[in-house]
């Protein structure tokens, strides 16, 4: 076999000549010293001449087809955009949204809690035995210097306490005597407070009653309501018996609210607009001025409706009293250093109850309990001969 290296340079390229059969052309590489030949292909193949305008890539297709060598791929640019980046979602947990039962703006304010300061301490007697004694000294040698209180159960109000010999004594500044803390068990007042009216509403608004939790008009339960949380009543749709809506598909029982209407009360009469009104039935208390709803609280009136009806007026008002039942009364006890005491009608009246955090439920022997500042608050806003509305409510 016959090898031939072909010049395709100079003049001879550009005629036509035919090449033998048995004629092959052998490329080796590099082949830098010769125009036109690619370097690093190596083939074997016929060889064949072609005049110099033809493409050189289309000589070196034509090469590489005949022996079978794969070319180099040619990458074209594409049309397809270049993906860019994006941001890998990432789940992060939200925390479930609470639920407010007043999402409008604010319509009410809370009491100052220091109308809720009283000037004395106070303390339950647990021994109906319990002694007074007309000195410390005396309560210390626990000699026979001493008196008894008048009632029990008994509730004592108190100053100072003194440590003596490891036992600790309370001054009784009523009685001006000393007792034996033994004998005594010191309270902690309710912190409860009523509303001042800030704006205008129309809707019903109250107190829960007991912890509680709503449910959706499925029965689902929604969220839980604690003990003298404020809701209030929002418009619906539909009507769910024996529940009110406080929220979009949201209801509470009505049973554990108790709950204040801002109109003027019906049984309150016309050109009536200053005034006190008690409703047993619910056991609010709200309070209006120029026929406008100026405040609201929970009360405790008389169990076993030991309350009357009717419309009263202020008639008497002592900051600080202690109260023993009339002697025609069934009732037994004894109550020292209460707080804002008004009457409306006898023995009846308002004042602050330090014994107990019962409010919203009847619990007294006739009286209506206020907490410490609700009574106080009262206690400033009505003058003597204030008009009184006791109401049995719905």
């Amino acid at each position: 076999m016959r090898k031939k290296h072909l010049n395709l340079e100079g003049p001879k390229a550009q005629r036509r000549f035919s090449v033998p059969k048995n004629l092959w052309l052998t490329c080796t590489a590099p082949h830098a010293h010769r125009p036109g030949v690619l370097p690093g292909v190596r083939c074997k193949c016929p060889a064949f001449v072609v005049r110099r305008p033809v493409f050189i890539h289309v000589l070196l297709v034509l090469i590489l087809s005949a022996c079978g060598a794969a070319p180099t791929p040619v990458l074209t640019p594409s049309k397809t955009a270049t993906p860019s980046a994006t941001a890998t979602a990432t789940f992060i947990p939200t925390q479930t949204p609470t639920l407010t039962s007043t999402p409008e703006p604010a319509w009410y304010q809370p009491l100052d809690p220091s109308l809720g300061m009283l000037k004395y301490n106070y303390a339950l007697v647990n021994n109906p035995k319990a002694k007074v004694y007309a000195s410390l000294q005396d309560a210390v040698a626990n000699n026979g210097n001493f008196g008894y209180l008048p009632k029990s159960p008994a509730y004592v109000a108190y100053t100072t306490t003194e440590r003596r010999d490891g036992r600790t004594f309370y001054f009784v500044p009523v009685n001006y005597g000393w007792m034996d803390g033994a004998d005594l068990q010191a309270l902690t007042q309710s912190t409860f407070t009523g509303i001042l009216l800030t704006r205008a509403v129309t809707f019903r608004f109250g107190w829960v009653l007991a912890e509680t939790h709503s449910v959706n008009a499925a029965g689902t339960p929604i969220q839980t309501y604690s003990r003298y949380q404020i809701v209030h009543e929002v418009p619906t749709v539909t009507q769910e018996p024996g529940y009110i809506a406080v929220g979009a598909d949201e209801w509470l029982l009505e049973d554990k609210v108790a709950l204040v209407s801002p109109q003027v009360p019906a049984d309150a009469g016309a050109n009536t607009c200053r005034f006190i009104h008690a409703n047993l039935a619910e056991q609010t208390l709200t309070v209006y001025d120029n026929c406008k709803l100026v405040f609201a609280t929970l009360v405790s009136s008389g169990a076993n409706s030991w309350t009357f009806e009717g419309r009263f007026a202020i008639q008497y008002k002592v900051e600080y009293s202690s109260i023993m039942p009339p002697p025609e009364s069934t009732s037994e006890y004894y109550i020292e250093g209460m707080p804002y005491f008004m009457t409306y009608a006898g023995n009846f009246g308002f004042h602050g109850a330090y014994w107990h955090d019962n409010f919203g439920t009847a619990a007294s022997h006739g009286c209506i309990n206020l907490s410490p500042a609700d009574a106080k608050w009262l206690y400033d806003w009505a003058g003597l001969g204030e008009r009184v509305i006791i109401s049995a409510g719905q």
